[in-house]
């Protein structure tokens, strides 16, 4: 079939589905399943939000020879002037310190404020700078031609109807999104290079830090493991009648 053949059938294909209601079926359906979803998402986010602890991991406690990088938490672990530079502060090898999993430099805070526009805000763990702005982007364009887009403008009698439809359904991204996004904020907060779930790969990135030996962060299924329990706890928590 010729390009001009194929893309005449799928105009009459799309024309003659849209004048059927298939398009109105479609929409109906999607929101009875919508609301599903989008309920069970809100609850679940609610749920493992409000009972995770709301304080991020401390500041790393290093390990000797580690270099605090501020005053503040110099002091927090009784440091000492280092013996290479005695203007900075260590780790205070006297001291029965804890142990942590070395999180750089600050421990694993709640917000990385300039992580989109600092290559170094992360390190040593996995930096998503680049992911970051490449989803914004692939979002903003790529959206442009995305079939929830041209489902509004077919099924809609006027430009105008079309054009609010558009801007409704963006809007409603919004709304929707940030469950989405708390829950992938909160497997940070559980099971991240702070926590006691986390799993390193050994001597992977010493060269960026110029230490003796690092370990880089694995985002693993451990993540997707755990987080099903507590939605698994949630599911037990909710009394069904019979």
């Amino acid at each position: 079939m010729s390009n001009a053949a194929a893309t005449w059938t799928a105009v009459a294909i799309i024309w003659a589905y849209t004048v059927v209601g298939g398009l109105f079926s479609v929409a109906y359906t999607d929101v009875a399943q919508g609301l599903i979803g989008w309920t069970g998402c809100a609850v679940a986010a609610f749920y493992i939000i409000s009972t995770a602890s709301p304080n991020a991991a401390p500041p790393s406690v290093g390990f000797p020879g580690y270099m605090y990088p501020n005053q503040e938490i110099c002091d927090m672990y009784s440091g000492v002037p280092c013996s290479s530079d005695s203007n900075s502060c260590c780790y205070n090898e006297t001291l029965a310190l804890p142990t942590d999993n070395g999180a750089y430099p600050i421990g694993d805070k709640q917000i990385f404020h300039d992580q989109m526009t600092n290559a170094q805000a992360l390190t040593p763990f996995p930096n998503a700078i680049m992911l970051n702005w490449s989803t914004i982007f692939v979002l903003m364009f790529g959206n442009l031609a995305a079939l929830d887009f041209q489902a509004r403008c077919m099924a809609s009698k006027t430009a105008t109807t079309a054009r609010l439809g558009c801007i409704i359904g963006g809007c409603a991204t919004l709304f929707f999104g940030i469950p989405f996004a708390y829950l992938g904020s909160i497997t940070r907060v559980l099971y991240g290079p702070d926590s006691i779930h986390a799993e390193f790969e050994t001597n992977s990135c010493a060269s960026i830090l110029g230490v003796p030996s690092c370990g880089l962060w694995l985002v693993s299924y451990v993540i997707v493991q755990n987080l099903s329990m507590h939605l698994h706890d949630l599911y037990l928590s909710i009394n069904f009648p019979i």
